[in-house]
């Protein structure tokens, strides 16, 4: 099990600049540190979005269907910023990489606890995401939705874990330091204000 995950998880971090989405741009205030880590993010969001999808189907756990339609609108608030900087996503190109690390992380999900697990590791992977895109500018659009976002992905991090625990069954931290780690699970479910720019704002749990 533990080769399985070392294989992914270099997949997922090797498949980081494959799974971007192409742009369409113009004149962009954004670095293009700030556009490549956005763009790498909502290319990860699709996938998470798109697992929790065939696991709702799956599964027909409640959990991974709203949490999939929160992904969504996560992907919504990254567009919108690159788009008020005249930068298009052009998400209906799908990548041929991406597909396949979206097939293996399906692949994990052998029962609706493995597909818990899996969950739980994409959650701490948008994390470590959020925290690269929070660091690498100084846009405050930038920091306040990655503020917001982050409190939403720690919530789903959250309740996700609570619903594997319920199963009597454990998980281990693998891409957040555990201090941060166990901080979320020992937590709560917190409201979330993700304010991006001064006319838009969106909450959720």
């Amino acid at each position: 099990m533990k080769l399985v995950f070392a294989f992914l998880l270099s997949i997922f971090l090797v498949s980081c600049s494959l799974m971007q989405p192409r742009t369409a741009r113009t004149t962009s205030q954004l670095s293009e540190k700030e556009i490549t880590t956005i763009t790498q993010l909502i290319g990860k969001e699709k996938i998470a979005k798109e697992v929790y999808e065939n696991f709702y189907a799956e599964y027909q756990n409640n959990l991974f269907g709203n949490i999939a339609k929160r992904k969504q609108k996560h992907i919504e608030i990254w567009k919108n910023i690159l788009e008020k900087q005249n930068i298009t996503v052009l998400e209906n190109e799908s990548l041929e990489e991406t597909e396949n690390l979206k097939n293996q992380l399906l692949s994990e999900a052998i029962d609706e606890t493995s597909a818990l697990k899996t969950a739980i590791k994409i959650e701490e992977l948008n994390l470590n995401d959020i925290y690269i895109v929070r660091k690498n500018s100084q846009k405050s659009s930038i920091r306040e939705a990655a503020n917001g976002i982050e409190c939403g992905t720690k919530n789903h991090l959250f309740v996700y874990y609570r619903a594997l625990r319920e199963k009597g069954e454990k998980y281990t931290h693998q891409y957040i330091s555990g201090k941060k780690f166990k901080n979320v699970v020992n937590g709560s479910v917190n409201y979330c204000s993700i304010k991006y720019d001064k006319n838009s704002l969106f909450s959720h749990w």
